[in-house]
């Protein structure tokens, strides 16, 4: 509920009548024997006696005085006849539409009072100028009064009354706003048609097409033009509704409506809703958890679905239903409306049965039988027979569950196979053939690959890449284009390609060879072998471990006994000699000796 401002005034007089001891504080608090709200005399505001008058700011051209007003456009300031923009008569004015953008500091109230004070002091304290008056009774009395008669002092149709009495009670009369104020527990307001009153937790305010009604905490009414509310707090009662929509909630049942569209329930018992279409797609449903119920209904595609529990039903223009999961289930078409003359039915696990004008299908344990304008498939554990595409393709099979027949065509691909198993199993068709025994088994892709096993485990396949023996899992043999692999497992390992070679003899030989940068590295039992491509030829060393080492490489060689315990090393000119693991210069370049000798 809006707060008006004689409820704001009352509490400021309130304040105000404390300090109010000596009719002439009073003066002084209101500009010195007038002005009230509005200003006191000496506020020197715009009056009705003396209205603003409106001045233009700066020179103008051909003024006679400073009050002159300017008789008419000013010549123009260019020769020619040149059109030029004139300053308008009051440039501070501000036109109404900036002014409601940029704001205003007018407060609304009326201009100070003019003209001459007059004052008495019995049976109080009065002052009175103009169409302004104020009497005062400190602390128990405050009365201001503007719109008086300005030559009798009566009242008229304009005047604006406000009271203090006792600190306690405001009462204001004009012809706008009326307020009585008992503080704290009466409040009587007039705001224009706008009237309010309370009294304690009881509020009551009526207005043209609305009013509302409070008894906080327990009750809060009201209406608007357009809709209204109702609140009942400690009844767990809310409903506010408009033109809109509305919304109700009653402990554990609620409503909610927008425009037609509506939805309700009783938690957690029943729910529905109905979304009030009345151009063809209207919706309903209904749902019922404690019965496992649920209900729908749509009316742009005439359907409708009912659950209760295990039972399922549903209808549309096409089809019908009906099941009872997981045990029975039934389709029905419907062909006067658009649908296909079909019908379906199970019966889990023992029986199905399913026909259209496009396919009937029959499954009973053990037996399946299905047939198209096309194809017709028969499967059982002892026979099975298929054709599709007209018959192009054929497959017969006698007990698909432990095969012993097997007959398969594809006369527009000139497929066949025929398996008579387990002795035999061959198929041709354009792109290769494949043959197939206990002992011999040939598999061909006609120009790309062919491959032939043996019994139990060899196999050999060659296509146009390379070839592949395979002694399954102990030899595997075969070149691919550049590589080629050796493997008797366990003991022999042998890979190659561009970009090097591995040997492996478990556990006594093994062989690293990088092409990319000449590098090979061999062990064979205690002996290591490196060798490296550098600059001018080869850098290679060998090692009979832990006794002997020796190596050679472009600038020289070297020898060591038991890794340096004697040992000599020559790369170049420079000799060097090795005992008890420590190196010794024997020989060195000529620039290096006289060096050592200056």
């Amino acid at each position: 509920m809006r707060r008006s401002r004689a409820t704001r005034l009352a509490l400021a007089f309130a304040l105000l009548g404390f300090g109010l001891a000596l009719p002439t504080t009073a003066a002084a608090q209101f500009g010195g024997g007038g002005g009230g709200r509005g200003g006191g005399p000496g506020q020197g505001g715009p009056t009705q006696s003396r209205p603003t008058r409106n001045k233009s700011v700066g020179p103008q051209r051909g003024a006679g005085g400073e009050d002159e007003e300017p008789q008419g456009p000013s010549p123009s300031a260019r020769p020619g006849g040149e059109p030029t923009v004139h300053a308008p008569q009051d440039p501070l004015a501000i036109p109404d539409g900036v002014k409601e953008k940029i704001g205003t500091d007018y407060d609304g109230d009326p201009p100070g009072a003019e003209g001459k004070l007059h004052r008495s002091f019995f049976p109080y304290y009065e002052e009175r100028r103009g169409d302004y008056r104020m009497r005062l009774v400190p602390p128990l009395y405050l009365e201001h009064t503007r719109g008086l008669d300005p030559d009798t002092g009566a009242n008229t149709e304009k005047t604006d009354r406000e009271s203090l009495t006792g600190l306690l009670f405001y009462q204001r009369r004009s012809p706008k706003l009326d307020a009585d104020v008992l503080f704290p527990a009466l409040w009587r307001v007039r705001d224009r048609e706008n009237h309010v009153f309370v009294l304690g937790p009881l509020a009551h305010r009526e207005a043209p097409h609305e009013h509302d009604n409070w008894l906080a905490p327990l009750l809060f009414e009201g209406s608007r033009k357009d809709g209204g509310y109702f609140h009942a707090p400690l009844l767990l009662t809310t409903s506010r509704w408009n033109e809109k929509g509305a919304f109700t909630l009653v402990g554990p049942f609620f409503r909610d409506r927008t425009l037609r569209d509506v939805d309700w329930g009783l938690a957690p018992i029943v729910f529905g809703g109905d979304n009030g279409d009345v151009d063809g797609a209207r919706k309903k449903y209904w749902l019922i958890p404690p019965l496992l119920t649920f209900h729908r209904e749509r009316e742009i595609d005439e359907s409708s679905l009912t659950v209760v529990g295990p039972v399922i039903a549903e209808s549309n223009p096409k089809r019908s239903i009906f099941d009872v999961a997981p045990l029975f289930f039934w389709i029905k078409g419907k062909p006067e409306s658009g649908g296909v003359r079909e019908s379906h039915m199970t019966l889990f696990p023992f029986f199905h049965y399913g026909t259209s004008p496009e396919k009937n299908l029959l499954v009973l344990p053990g037996y399946i039988r299905r047939v198209t304008p096309t194809a017709d498939t028969m499967i059982t554990p002892f026979f099975s027979h298929a054709t599709t595409r007209n018959n192009a393709t054929s497959l017969t099979m006698a007990g698909p569950l432990l095969p012993v027949y097997y007959r398969n065509t594809d006369t527009d691909v000139g497929y066949s196979a025929l398996g008579i198993f387990p002795f035999y199993y061959g198929s041709s068709s354009p792109k290769g053939r494949t043959l197939l025994t206990p002992l011999f088994g040939r598999f061909e892709s006609y120009n790309i690959s062919r491959t032939y096993w043996a019994f139990p485990n060899i196999t050999y396949t060659r296509d146009i890449g390379g070839w592949e023996t395979n002694i399954h899992p102990l030899v595997y043999i075969g070149r691919d284009k550049d590589s080629s692999h050796t493997v008797l497992a366990p003991v022999f390992w042998d890979f190659a390609n561009k970009k090097g070679r591995t040997t492996v003899g478990f556990p006594l030989y093994w062989r690293f060879a990088d092409t990319t940068d000449g590098t090979v590295t061999q062990v064979a039992a205690n002996t290591l072998y490196r060798e490296r491509r550098v600059p001018g030829g080869t850098d290679w060393q060998f090692h009979l471990l832990p006794l002997f080492s020796y190596g050679q490489n472009p600038t020289g060689y070297w020898w060591n006994v038991l890794f340096g315990l004697a040992g000599y090393d020559r790369d170049g000119e420079t000799s060097k000699i090795k005992a008890l693991w420590m190196p010794i210069t024997v020989s060195s370049p000529p620039a290096d000796r006289n060096t050592a000798t200056r």
